[in-house]
């Protein structure tokens, strides 16, 4: 236990295991369990200094990538003992390579990180205390899928560069980063050499034609697998049969060496993990409890106009399948499906015949079954 410890009454940062992680990641992102005890194991590891707990996220658009990673930026922010883990950055993959030159590009990283450490270490921060900040930051690297070494069946040598940079990075080195720092009370322009073997990378990516490519050779007759087929009951209780794909059951290593990732760079990772899909039950939770869904941001706006706005549970249900048809969009799906729904009521409200005065002098609203029907068909 550090003096912090002692004296502030915080935890030692052992006490906080990967279960009370996971509870407050699942705070914040609904449907990805399975994901989030990996990602849970992941920030245990990275803050407890003990082993590296790199891992790399694969998800359609709208699974939550994104949303986990603005989760672990709000679980440091929230948790007081992760105060020293705060220099968290999310990049895109293509910012980190200069394209003219075929060049990984390290600085642009080591700038982002170094920023949000100085939020840590005031504006007169000392070498010391701004290399301890960058030295435990979370790197977040989104749409790595879109910098894979072969596209179109062709090599992509900017791929490659990315990459083998970062496989450097993820394996510890010495990152000679120039910046400005105090010391003896005096700014000066100073080498800072930052190791990056404690920090922690999570990487992210959509990898969309991965999908068809294991789908492809998993429906070939010769491959002797074969799809699930499962009952589906839909919103208005009936059932009906179909066969699904889950690359959840399918994904090989050698998948991903096909698609264009470099096996070093791979076996820099401890995890590779697959977001699920976001079935009926689950979308219909994040239209209903998400702090972030349309819902919720229309019961606010609402509120400023004194009219409670409400929704039935089967209309609910019916936008929530009607999201589940566009796969490729997931959760952000609701906030299409919602809004076209959603904007007439917004407009004039005081017009619609299903508004309701109540006894304490507001209003109410209902999103109804048949609102949802007229829109989605």
């Amino acid at each position: 236990m550090n003096e912090n410890n002692k004296t502030g009454g915080l935890r030692p940062i052992e006490d906080i295991t990967p279960p009370t992680i996971y509870r407050e990641l699942n705070r914040g992102v609904l449907g990805q369990s399975t994901a989030l005890r990996y990602v849970s194991v992941a920030i245990f590891k990275h803050t407890t200094g003990k082993v590296p707990g790199n891992i790399l996220l694969i998800g359609n658009s709208g699974t939550g990538k994104t949303t986990i990673m603005n989760n672990i930026q709000r679980l440091y922010h929230d948790v007081p003992e992760y105060d020293s883990f705060r220099a968290m950055t999310i990049i895109n993959a293509n910012l980190l390579v200069d394209s003219e030159r075929m060049e990984f590009q390290p600085s642009r990283l080591m700038a982002a990180v170094e920023q949000r450490a100085r939020a840590l270490t005031g504006d007169k921060p000392t070498p010391e205390a701004l290399k301890a900040a960058m030295e435990r930051a979370t790197i977040c690297i989104d749409e790595i899928d879109k910098m894979s070494s072969v596209v179109a069946g062709k090599p992509n040598a900017i791929g490659v560069v990315l990459q083998q940079g970062l496989l450097t990075l993820m394996e510890g080195e010495l990152v000679a980063h120039t910046t400005h720092v105090w010391v003896d009370g005096e700014e000066v322009q100073m080498v800072l050499s930052i190791d990056t073997r404690h920090m922690m990378f999570i990487c992210g990516g959509a990898f969309e034609t991965l999908y068809d490519q294991v789908y492809l050779r998993v429906a070939n007759p010769s491959s002797g697998e074969k799809m699930k087929s499962q009952a589906i009951h839909t919103a208005d209780g009936q059932v009906r049969i179909e066969t699904r794909f889950s690359l959840t059951d399918f994904l090989k290593p050698e998948d991903l060496f096909e698609y264009g990732m470099v096996p070093q760079f791979m076996a820099r990772f401890d995890n590779v993990v697959l977001l699920r899909d976001l079935d009926t039950p689950i979308l219909k939770e994040i239209l209903l409890k998400s702090v972030d869904s349309p819902f919720q941001r229309s019961k606010n706006f609402f509120e400023v106009l004194g009219i409670n706005l409400e929704i039935d549970d089967l209309a609910a249900a019916l936008i929530a399948e009607s999201a589940e048809k566009n796969i490729r969009t997931g959760a952000r799906a609701l906030r299409t499906i919602f809004g076209k729904i959603i904007n007439r009521l917004e407009f004039d409200p005081w017009s619609h015949k299903g508004i309701e005065k109540l006894d304490d002098g507001g209003h109410r609203l209902v999103i109804t079954p048949d609102m949802v029907r007229r829109i989605t068909g």
